[in-house]
């Protein structure tokens, strides 16, 4: 058999692997020792009939009831992944909603209040420079997306006075003689501004070379810094939250600290931890000991919450090196008055490991912690006392130093409704006896209901309810029922039997493809190749005549040069997602 008809043969397997009326839900996206071993591949990934997007697929190493409930937001992107997309799961890891319409990136999705309505944060833009360049977008729960501010990427937090707290990065020149470097360089400066959201208008902003010298930095200059394409990040915002005083708190990544800024003058109140720490740690050092540190946030009781990311190494460091420093959750108790700080508890990463880049600890309204290993593509849910009760991973733990699949925060919500204004999807095939139904964004859908109706005279369908299922996962299986009808249409209900949106009406006896168009790209890919293939057989009696004629060496000069452009970019693409971008 010819190579040509083993690769229509090929196609025609895919093809058919896409007609299936079963779903690609396996028992594998729980404690799965090949999901773990990396045997599923670099990005495991869900796929659906009746919805075009593949979420990742979850691997819960470790499971509790208390885990089901509310949903998991994330922000994936990666080296592995090809539409890096903000995304919503339940608690079991089923998709809830996903968006990659927003390129090239998607980071810090969350679930924030304004003016008395919630609403999906999330900024969307570029982040090659080591910070982001790119706009905040607030989604409200039809899923209508709107923009609000330009800024970097690390923070947007709505305060309860319904403004947003914003990180920015701003180039200066100052002398860098105290790190070696002789004379003026460029710097990276760390900013971060209290803005009103409604009108754009800047109520505070405060910078960190106003405060802190160039040496304080504990983040190595290296080559940086010489000249304006490469300028020193010495401080490194990358989070910024306001206390019951109404006084600023922020996260100093190269300073391993935290700094009080005071809301009325600008100036330093405190700093915890660094070099220029003012608090007596009653823990031993267990509470100012953090390094590299992501995510600060405050908390009831003059308490902190801090991803303490402990250690930065890349990933040949973290394969060969020293793995002694272990990544962590941190909740600390401040003592303002008498300047001591302690540890309250410490949530250690599961696997012993520590995270680069990136992370994030959530208090949830039950008391319990949600820990986001941010580079190491996986999150953590803990009860109050630092007992582990769930640990789910996005990406293999073989993989983790790779960072193929990672999300910058992990938030979980337990309030967010989506009413999304769409149809639910259908993906029907008569012969296999069954439909498949989903709705992207929806939250109050407990079942499905399938309705058939027959063709008469008049002008409208008469639909009668057939089958009532329950709502099982994102895709749900509804069997056909027997008898004769020529339309069927599938109905969303809530808990309360409303009902609260249809499915477009379809032809019983010819089905559908999933309206998405997904169907389509499974044919149109299949067709891709098998033309690839024949172009390559064409390519290759072209190039054998041309050698043949002695013009082989002007044709192969120009299309090794081309070969080796391409590397040069793919390897540029690569090095870009293993800097220290923070992430």
């Amino acid at each position: 058999m010819s190579s040509c008809h083993m690769l229509a043969l090929t196609a025609l397997a895919f093809l058919l692997t896409q007609i299936e009326c079963t779903q690609d839900l396996s028992d594998t996206s729980w404690s799965s020792k090949a999901f773990e071993w990396g045997l599923l591949g670099r990005y495991p990934q869900q796929s659906f009939k009746s919805s075009p997007f593949r979420p990742p697929q979850m691997n819960t190493v470790r499971w509790d009831e208390q885990c089901a409930q509310g949903y998991t937001l994330l922000s994936l992107r990666g080296t592995a992944v090809s539409s890096p997309a903000g995304i919503m799961l339940d608690g079991r890891g089923d998709l809830v909603w996903m968006d990659e319409t927003f390129v090239p990136y998607v980071m810090n999705l969350k679930v924030q209040e304004y003016k008395g309505e919630q609403y999906l944060t999330f900024w969307s833009g570029d982040i090659s420079l080591g910070f982001g360049l790119g706009t905040y977008y607030m989604v409200f729960k039809q899923f209508s997306a709107s923009k609000t501010l330009e800024n970097d990427f690390h923070e947007y937090a709505i305060t309860a006075d319904d403004t947003a707290l914003l990180t920015s990065y701003d180039t200066i020149i100052t002398d860098l003689s105290s790190l070696g470097v002789q004379g003026q360089g460029w710097v990276y400066d760390s900013l971060f501004r209290e803005i009103d959201i409604e009108t754009g208008d800047i109520i505070f902003e405060w910078r960190a070379s106003d405060h802190f010298a160039i040496n304080d930095t504990f983040y190595p200059i290296g080559s940086a810094g010489r000249g304006p394409e490469a300028p020193f990040d010495f401080f490194h915002i990358n989070s910024v939250d306001k206390d019951e005083d109404g006084n600023f708190i922020v996260s100093s990544r190269f300073l391993h600290s935290v700094v009080c800024v005071s809301a009325n003058t600008g100036e330093i109140l405190w700093i915890l931890g660094g070099r220029k720490n003012d608090f007596e740690d009653l823990s031993d050092g267990s509470a100012t000991d953090f390094a590299w540190q992501h995510h600060v946030s405050v908390q009831a009781g003059k308490r902190l919450s801090i991803f303490d990311n402990a250690k930065y190494k890349k990933w040949h460091e973290e394969l060969l090196g020293d793995n002694s420093e272990i990544s962590r959750g941190l909740m600390v108790q401040l003592d303002t008055s008498n300047m001591t700080v302690e540890m309250v508890h410490e949530y250690m990463n599961p696997g012993s490991r520590a995270s680069p880049q990136q992370g994030s600890m959530q208090v949830l309204d039950s008391g319990n912690v949600l820990v986001g290993w941010g580079y190491h593509g996986g999150y953590t849910e803990y009860a109050a006392d630092g007992s582990i009760l769930c640990d789910t991973h996005i990406n293999p733990a073989v993989f983790f130093p790779f960072g193929f699949v990672h999300s910058y925060r992990a938030f979980r919500t337990a309030t967010w409704i989506g009413r999304p204004n769409t149809q639910p999807d259908i993906y029907l095939n008569p012969s296999d006896g069954c439909a498949l139904v989903s709705w992207m964004g929806a939250t109050e859908v407990t079942s499905w209901i399938l309705q058939t109706a027959e063709a008469t005279s008049g002008n409208e369908l008469q639909f009668a309810n057939a089958v009532k299922t329950p709502k099982d996962g994102f895709e749900t299986e509804i069997e056909l029922p027997d008898g004769e009808y020529d339309y069927l249409r599938i109905v969303a209900i809530d808990k309360n039997d409303n009902v609260l949106a249809s499915s477009r009406i379809i032809t019983a006896n010819k089905g559908t493809v999933v309206s998405s168009g997904k169907f389509k790209f499974a044919i149109v890919t299949a067709v891709f190749w098998v033309m690839c293939f024949v172009a390559g057989i064409s390519y290759q009696k072209r190039l054998r005549v041309i050698i043949r004629r002695g013009q082989h060496k002007v044709m192969g000069s120009s299309w090794l040069q081309r070969w080796r452009n391409g590397r040069r970019s793919s390897t540029a693409k690569h090095e870009e997602e293993e800097r220290l971008y923070d992430g």
